[in-house]
């Protein structure tokens, strides 16, 4: 089960990794998320796997889908659209 709840997944995350979670959310790689950030590829890394725990998901695409989830929880329903 993918960790949906806003306010349980931001009091959980440390600034840099919902820093990390935007970046990966946007298709950075690590080496790419480590160099924008002047870090290694080994810390992102590491906040990667940190992200995973805490948001109990087992790879990439599902941080992304929880940043996508974080994003549009966080949202006015007045911008929400329909298809």
């Amino acid at each position: 089960m993918i960790a949906t709840s806003a306010t349980a997944a931001d009091a959980a995350l440390t600034a840099r990794e919902a820093e990390i979670l935007h970046f990966i959310a946007h298709g950075l790689t690590s080496k790419q998320i480590a160099r924008e950030l002047n870090i290694s590829p080994y810390t992102v890394n590491t906040h990667r796997d940190n992200l995973r725990r805490k948001l109990g998901v087992h790879n990439g695409a599902q941080l992304a889908y929880c940043q996508a989830a974080r994003s549009s929880s966080a949202a006015p329903a007045s911008h929400m659209t329909t298809s």
